[in-house]
C-alpha cells in the first residue's frame, strides 16, 4: 500500500517549481506547470509537508519547546524564546513551495489540482476522489500554517499573474475557506472508487479513510474555533460526527505519513540524530514529574534511561552552561522515536475522541463525555505500545473529572500529542492546559510563553505592505481562535 520507492525516485530526481526565499518567487505560476503526473505531484506534497511538520525546525526546536514537552541540553536559545524572523523562512517557505534541497509544498497540491482537472481520461468518481484527496490534504496543510502564523495568504496565494505579492487573508476568513473546502471533498468522495493509488502514502487510496480524515479534520477546525464562534463550530464537529462517511474511529486508521530507511526520505528524528549526529534534546522534567506522579506506563515509551538505568527529565529553558552540565545524566527521547521508519502522526483517533469529549461537554453533540475521554486516553496508551490492562489501571487511577473538563482533556491531550508538537502546541493554546510556566530564562521582553511565531523575515523583505496590513505582532500577540 506504501509505495516508497516511488517517493524515493521523486526525492532523487525532481527539481519541481525551485525557489528562491522571496514570497513572489514562491507565488508560482500553475498555469505552465513542468509536466509530472499529478499522482507524483500529491506523493511529493505528503512527503514534504509531513516532513516539516514532524521535523527539526517546527516541531522538536519549536512546538515541543513551547509545550515544555522537549527541553534544549546545549544550545538552548530557543527554550528561552531567542527566536527571530529569520528563524521562520525556510519553514513558510517550505510549506508553501518547497526548497531546492526538497521540493514539494502545497503549490504540489495546486498544480496536481489542475492537471487533474484537465485530464480527459478519468471518470467523473475518480477525477472527483483524487479532487478530494488534494483539497483534504490541502487543507490539512494550510491548518498548519495559519495555527503557526495567523493572518496568511491563502485566497491570492499561487496566482502571480493576477496576485504577484499576495495579500493576507485574516485568520477567520482562513477557517470559514477550509471548512468550505472540507465540505465540497466530503460531498464529492465516492467511497467505492480509486482515487490517489500508489502515490497516496497516507492510506494507499482508501478513499472511505479519506472520507474519515476529512471528517476528523472537520472536527480539528470546529473545535479550534470553539470559544470564539460556538455556532459555526458546533455546527461544523456535530455534521462531521453525524456523516454517513465517519470519522477515524481505531488507532489502526490513523493517518500516519510512513518515513523509509533510506536516509534521504527518513524520519526526521532519525535524520537529526543519526544522519546528523546531533544530541540537542531531553524530555524535561515537566513531563517527567507529571507522568510518574500518574505512574503513567507511557514514560518507559517516551524517554530512554540514563546511563544509571534511570528517566530523569531535563529542567526547561535553563542556560547553555546550565543545560550542559545536566545534559550527561538527562533522559533523551526513546530510541522508537529516533526510529528511521518511525511515522508522522498527522491526526490520530486518540486526537478524534479528546474532542468528543470535549464537544460533548459543550453540548454541540450529545453522548457520554467520560467514555470518550476514556477512549482517547486507552488509545494513546495502546498506540505507544501500552496493554489493555495498562490502559484500564491507568483511566480508572486518573478518572475524568467533569467539573473540570477542561483541565482533564487539556493536560491528557498535553500527554497523548507527544512528539506531536504543532499540534500539541495549539491545543495548549486553546485550552490553557496544563499550566506551564514561563522559563526564568526568557530573553527580555517576553513575559509569556510564545503563542505565534514571527512572520518570516523574507515576507517582510518582500511583502511587506501587505504583512503589515495585517499588523504582525510580536510572539506573543494571540491568534484569532485564542481568546484567552
Amino acid at each position: 500500500m506504501k509505495n516508497i520507492n516511488r517517493l524515493i525516485a521523486l526525492v532523487l530526481a525532481m527539481t519541481v517549481f525551485a525557489c528562491t526565499d522571496n514570497f513572489d518567487e514562491i507565488n508560482t505560476d500553475p498555469n505552465e506547470p513542468t509536466e509530472i503526473p499529478a499522482e507524483n505531484l500529491f506523493t511529493q506534497a505528503q512527503f514534504s509537508i509531513a516532513d516539516e511538520i514532524w521535523g527539526r525546525a517546527m516541531n522538536f526546536e519549536f512546538g515541543m519547546l513551547m509545550v515544555q514537552h522537549f527541553a534544549q541540553n546545549e544550545y538552548a536559545e530557543d527554550s528561552r524564546y531567542n527566536q527571530t524572523p529569520s528563524s521562520f523562512s525556510t519553514p513558510w517557505q517550505s510549506f508553501y513551495s518547497g526548497t531546492n534541497a526538497s521540493p514539494g509544498g502545497i503549490i504540489d497540491l495546486v498544480v496536481a489540482k489542475q492537471l487533474t482537472e484537465e485530464n480527459e481520461s478519468l471518470s467523473e468518481a475518480v477525477k472527483n476522489n483524487r479532487l478530494a484527496q488534494i483539497a483534504i490534504f490541502k487543507v490539512l496543510a494550510f491548518q498548519t500554517v495559519t495555527d503557526i502564523w495567523g493572518d496568511i495568504p491563502y485566497t491570492e496565494a499561487f496566482n502571480p499573474e493576477e496576485f504577484p505579492n499576495p495579500a493576507y487573508d485574516l485568520q477567520s476568513a482562513v477557517y470559514a475557506g477550509m471548512l468550505s473546502e472540507l465540505n465540497d471533498a466530503i460531498a464529492n468522495i465516492t467511497p467505492t472508487a480509486a482515487g490517489f493509488g500508489a502515490g497516496d502514502i497516507i492510506y494507499g487510496g482508501d478513499m472511505a479513510m479519506w472520507g474519515k480524515l476529512a471528517n476528523s479534520l472537520k472536527v480539528r477546525l470546529g473545535m479550534r474555533m470553539a470559544d470564539v464562534d460556538s455556532g459555526t463550530a458546533g455546527t461544523a464537529v456535530s455534521q462531521a460526527f453525524s456523516s454517513t462517511l465517519g470519522v477515524i474511529s481505531s488507532n489502526d486508521e490513523n493517518a500516519l505519513f510512513q518515513f523509509d530507511a533510506d536516509q534521504r526520505i527518513a524520519n526526521p528524528f532519525y535524520v537529526d540524530k543519526v544522519v546528523n549526529n546531533r544530541d540537542d534534546f531531553c524530555i524535561t522534567d515537566v513531563m517527567v514529574s507529571d507522568m510518574e506522579d500518574r505512574n503513567d506506563p507511557r514514560l518507559d515509551d517516551y524517554a530512554a534511561p540514563n546511563f544509571n538505568g534511570e528517566i530523569v527529565g531535563l529542567p526547561y529553558g535553563l542556560t547553555d552552561a546550565d543545560a550542559f552540565q545536566l545534559k550527561p545524566v538527562s533522559s533523551r527521547p526513546h530510541g522508537s522515536i529516533l526510529e528511521a521508519t518511525a511515522p508522522a502522526k498527522l491526526l490520530t483517533y486518540a486526537e478524534v475522541e479528546f474532542f468528543r469529549a470535549e464537544a460533548i461537554e459543550r453540548g454541540f453533540i450529545s453522548g457520554s463525555a467520560a467514555d470518550a475521554f476514556n477512549n482517547a486516553v486507552e488509545a494513546s496508551i495502546k498506540d505507544w505500545g501500552g496493554t489493555e490492562a495498562e490502559a484500564t489501571a491507568y483511566t480508572t487511577a486518573n478518572p475524568y473529572d467533569a467539573a473540570n473538563w477542561e483541565e482533564s482533556i487539556g493536560y491528557e491531550k498535553w500527554v497523548a500529542l507527544y512528539t506531536q508538537g504543532l499540534e500539541a502546541w495549539s491545543e495548549w493554546r486553546r485550552l490553557d492546559e496544563p499550566s506551564l510556566v514561563i522559563s526564568a530564562n526568557a530573553v527580555s521582553g517576553v513575559d509569556r510563553i510564545p503563542v505565534r511565531a514571527f512572520y518570516p523575515a523574507s515576507e517582510a523583505e518582500a511583502n511587506s505592505e501587505n504583512l503589515e496590513a495585517v499588523d504582525p505582532g510580536d510572539m506573543t500577540t494571540l491568534l484569532w481562535w485564542d481568546v484567552n
